[in-house]
């Protein structure tokens, strides 16, 4: 396998180089995992999933590949529980460079303790998005547990601006450019030589919590009697949190930043690959003191489900992919010029809803299952969430050098307790 990079995958491996871009996903397993078993049935992925095997390749003419020649095993490591916390090992994960020209971009740790074992598994996120993730790590724990016995090899890495659905690119395909890809106006900058910087190493604070059966089910059924998705319902929560936190300095306008799935967009046998498939969707929205839980979800529900019937983002990301880097001689030397995107919302809430890992494999017990945790930068929040036998889990990560620690657990105490209390 070896195909060309589109500017999506190239942009997040550049920033991935010379910044953390990844994220993890925390499995707490009951049953103990062999070193062995668990190395075989990684191997059966990567011979099931091209990019699980991948590294990238540069030619002599600024041209970017993924193949899979010459890359190896999926490295595992073993901790002692009583030396190290799940916590504590996966923010260090989210700080250790991944090696792109070498792969894979994949990298699997086991904390065994009395009870089971902790999985930390940490991807690059030019590889993969989080949902395509946790098909990986589904698909690890069938072939851990004998079960993947069905599971066939794929041919090719998949790109999803190929994958999209006839009907669909009839209606984007036919669309005028964006103003900002006919004007060029994102090229006129001057290229000099970058700088050799440290690889950055934030201080990041992690919180995480969960909700039991009957709060979901509870938060669910409040959702469906609005109108509304869960997510939007969440996403009024937490912005309601931080409008508290810093509508009166900074007013009430919050912002909200939604990652998507493009997988309801594409082809049906697009649904089980594994690779990149997800874009951004960021709204302003009135959170003023006298408007409700319920009328900001609303509002929320309402612009986000209007802008995905649209296509939007997708029709953006379609054409950022097909005609982004033309005219752009070395994208790297461009992207190390090209001034960063400013992290001007509150919150990116990186919802899964509900995940395809099942609560037990063979002899194996999921109990918990924490992610997708992504390496925050320059000023990000981070929430990401699943829905998994019948409970929501939540991780909140931030830099305490640009989100002060003791504002950001005041917020999350905020949301923690509206979730508990159902106070909306």
């Amino acid at each position: 396998m070896k195909r060309e990079t589109i500017s999506y995958e190239r942009v997040l491996y550049y920033i991935g180089n010379v910044s953390p871009m990844y994220f993890a996903f925390r499995i707490k397993l009951k049953g103990d995992v062999p070193e062995a078993g668990l190395k075989e049935a990684l191997a059966e992925l990567q011979r099931r999933h091209p990019l699980a095997r991948a590294r990238v390749e540069m030619t002599a003419d600024k041209k970017q590949y993924v193949t899979d020649e010459n890359t190896g095993p999926i490295p595992v490591k073993e901790f002692d529980g009583g030396g190290i916390d799940w916590k504590s090992l996966l923010k260090q994960e989210l700080l250790t460079p991944f090696d792109i020209y070498r792969g894979p971009m994949i990298r699997i740790n086991l904390i065994r303790n009395e009870t089971g074992t902790d999985i930390v598994a940490v991807f690059h996120h030019a590889l993969c998005d989080g949902l395509s993730a946790v098909q990986f790590l589904h698909e690890m724990l069938l072939f851990l547990s004998g079960e993947g016995a069905g599971l066939k090899p794929y041919a090719d890495a998949p790109v999803f601006t190929r994958l999209i659905k006839k009907e669909i690119m009839d209606v984007i395909g036919g669309r005028e450019l964006p103003p900002w890809l006919k004007n060029k106006e994102y090229l006129k900058i001057e290229l000099k030589p970058p700088k050799e910087e440290p690889f950055p190493r934030p201080d990041f604070a992690l919180h995480h919590w969960f909700l039991n059966r009957e709060q979901t089910r509870k938060l669910i059924a409040r959702a469906k009697e609005w109108g509304i998705s869960v997510h939007a319902l969440m996403g009024a929560v937490v912005l309601k949190a931080f409008a508290g936190e810093f509508g009166e300095t900074q007013g009430y306008t919050r912002k909200l930043q939604s990652p998507l799935s493009f997988k309801p967009f594409l082809r049906d046998e697009a649904q089980e690959y594994f690779g990149l498939f997800n874009g951004l969707l960021t709204e302003e929205f009135d959170c003023s003191p006298g408007r409700s839980v319920r009328e900001i979800a609303e509002d929320i529900y309402r612009r986000l489900r209007d802008k995905i019937a649209n296509h939007t983002p997708l029709d953006g990301y379609y054409f950022f992919n097909t005609y982004f880097l033309e005219g752009i001689e070395d994208p790297e030397l461009y992207y190390a010029n090209r001034p960063p995107s400013p992290m001007d919302y509150d919150v990116s809430l990186s919802n899964l809803g509900r995940v395809t890992m099942r609560e037990v494999y063979g002899d194996y017990v999921v109990e918990k299952l924490y992610g997708p945790v992504f390496s925050a930068i320059r000023g990000e929040r981070v929430i990401g969430v699943n829905t998994y036998g019948g409970r929501m889990f939540f991780t909140c990560i931030y830099d305490k050098d640009c989100f002060d620690h003791s504002t950001g657990s005041r917020i999350i105490e905020r949301v923690r307790e509206m979730f508990r209390e159902q106070q909306f």
